[in-house]
């Protein structure tokens, strides 16, 4: 007979068990070890990095590539609470090629320049391909994104739903086209701090109707900003409440501008430029005037900045920060676009913007 104690701070439980029933708890034991060593199955559909090479060339997407090893406790939390999350997977299975792979792995791995790559044992027991991707550092979990234009950033350590949205949407929405993902992380965690959907933000900007923005541009004529805005994109969001909404920012668009926030999918009928847009309520939903001014390059954010003759002086289709966007909004607003150039206007301009960090 064998007798097993446990122990807690208050008493001692004692079992007596035979030792037949002894070896199978240790058998139950250490298979239960065993499984909980190996990847967990998380709601995430990944593919081989075949398919996701294939699958690229077709049609560009980002690719995410997760690195874990076998006995990674962070790797396991990873699978188990992020990758389960339905939110995360569904995200990622939409807008991602995933490929998921043991950084310890002996298989031959072929990457996207057509090279194979081995485990040749010269980065330790990390496969050459993730040392490769990710570096030499032994940590885990990794991460590799890939944008369309296949450049590539790392990532290390256990990400929860707040972090990995903040890298996802970075590469999803194509942020990383225009913006540094220390500024995008800046300004997305200050518009969705941890553990929320989105701050509450009192808008400090005065948006306008368009046709009631015509009516006033009659009386007193002033540059238009034409922000169209599409709420499927949390860079859209981010626009509106952290950079249009910056303190100075908004000061100077309620003075010098007359913003107009247009929704994209907007079913209303507007008028500008003596042209009458409707939404046709077509299966890509777009309202008539975005497709007309952004030339059917449906790519978001997205505004315009017109004369006071209603005249288009610059189309901008990409995520801007405060910092950026407020010199651009002066060199128009300030009309110094009608004698020098953006970038002679740069080499003077001085920010007057303050940012609490």
């Amino acid at each position: 007979m064998i007798y097993l104690i446990f122990s807690s701070d208050d008493n001692q439980t004692v079992i007596f068990i035979s030792m037949k029933h002894f070896y199978l708890f240790l058998i139950l034991l250490f298979s239960g070890l065993f499984v909980n060593a190996q990847s967990f199955p998380d709601s995430v559909k990944w593919i081989s990095i075949e398919q996701a090479g294939k699958q690229f060339l077709e049609k560009q997407k980002p690719v995410l590539f997760y690195f874990y090893k076998n006995d990674c406790d962070s790797c396991r939390i990873q699978e188990q609470t992020t990758f389960s999350n339905p939110e995360v997977a569904n995200y990622i299975n939409i807008l991602f090629y995933p490929v998921k792979i043991n950084a310890e792995t002996k298989d031959s791995l072929k990457f996207f320049d057509g090279n194979y790559y081995q485990n040749s044992g010269k980065n330790g027991t990390i496969h050459d391909l993730v040392s490769k991707l990710a570096g030499t550092a032994d940590s885990f979990p990794a991460m590799v994104l890939f944008s369309r234009r296949a450049q590539g950033q790392s990532f290390f350590g256990y990400k929860n739903r707040d972090e990995i949205f903040r890298i996802l949407i970075y590469y999803a929405e194509d942020i990383d086209v225009s913006t540094p993902f220390e500024d995008w992380y800046k300004y997305h965690k200050k518009g969705y701090p941890p553990g929320q959907k989105q701050i509450i933000t009192r808008l400090k900007i005065r948006w306008k109707t368009l046709d009631e923005t015509l009516e006033l541009n009659i009386k007193e004529p002033r540059k238009i900003l034409l922000n169209f805005y599409n709420y499927n994109k949390i860079s859209c969001s981010l626009m509106r409440t952290q950079t249009f909404n910056q303190q100075q920012i908004a000061n100077y668009l309620n003075e010098k501008y007359y913003p107009v926030s247009i929704d994209v999918f907007s079913q209303d009928t507007l008028n500008i430029m003596g042209q009458t847009y409707i939404n046709e309520n077509k299966p890509y939903k777009y309202h008539q005037l975005p497709i007309a001014a952004l030339g059917g390059k449906m790519t978001f954010p997205a505004f315009i900045i017109l004369d006071e003759n209603e005249k288009v002086l610059i189309k901008v289709q990409e995520y801007m920060t405060p910092e950026k966007f407020e010199a651009l909004m002066k060199y128009y607003g300030d009309n110094f676009y009608k004698k020098e150039t953006f970038n002679t206007f740069m080499k003077h301009f001085k920010s007057g913007l303050k940012i609490d960090n």
